[in-house]
């Protein structure tokens, strides 16, 4: 009697310590999976859909290449190229104007640094990685860095900046409505080379105006916004 009752005894044991097994491999199968990222897809059929950022989930450089024709998803169509593009001026110009304040911030500490080439740019729909070429962006912050630093300099800049500007557009064949020269400068321009202190309070006044974001009609067009102008000198 006894020998039977170790007997169910020990399958019973045996019983416990293979479940134990089971659950312990099940364990470390879950924890994996986590690790990995596929817990969801597994666990739900999909994983969670990407956030539509309103460019087909297109960002940094890949975006920039897209809306200059070279998409590495395939070409697309003379519609779809101009809808695309269309919605991606606002985010060029709030790219631009990014620059441009940092320039000028960095010139009241009177430090510079290399512009990145990515900025993240909030749009109607979501956040957007816009990204820009290097060489337009150093000509941009460097325009406006030195004409805050020394307002002397404001016609040259000027005309250095808005040749940068002009380029970017043209790369992605978006109509530039109204240079940024004058956007930024305003009056300052129009009444020539500023006076010893008078003058480089108006320019660091143009510079520090906060220029408004571009409107992004829900037609998907966006026209390229009136920057305030500087004070009177």
């Amino acid at each position: 009697m006894d020998g039977v009752f170790f007997t169910v005894l020990g399958i019973v044991m045996l019983g416990i310590i293979l479940v134990l097994l089971y659950l312990l491999d099940k364990v470390n199968t879950l924890e994996s999976r986590a690790n990995d990222g596929g817990f969801g897809s597994s666990l739900f059929g999909s994983a969670a859909p990407a956030v539509d950022n309103g460019f087909d989930g297109l960002s940094g450089q890949s975006l920039w290449d897209a809306v200059g024709g070279m998409s590495a998803s395939g070409a697309l169509s003379l519609d779809e190229l101009n809808s695309l593009r269309q919605r991606y001026q606002p985010v060029l110009h709030k790219h631009i104007l990014g620059v441009i304040e940092d320039a000028a911030k960095d010139a009241d500490n009177g430090v510079a640094r290399p512009p990145p080439t990515t900025r993240t740019v909030t749009t109607l729909r979501a956040e957007v990685q816009s990204w820009l070429p290097s060489q337009y962006l150093k000509n941009i912050y460097m325009a406006v860095f030195e004409a805050a630093q020394d307002p002397d300099q404001i016609p040259q800049a000027a005309a250095s900046l808005d040749q940068a500007c002009s380029a970017l557009y043209e790369r992605v064949e978006i109509d530039l409505a109204r240079p940024y020269s004058v956007m930024v400068f305003g009056d300052v321009l129009d009444e020539g080379e500023p006076d010893d202190d008078n003058g480089a309070q108006t320019a660091q006044a143009a510079l520090a105006a906060p220029a408004p974001d571009a409107a992004e009609p829900a037609g998907g067009a966006a026209a390229t916004p009136d920057a305030p102008k500087g004070p009177q000198a």
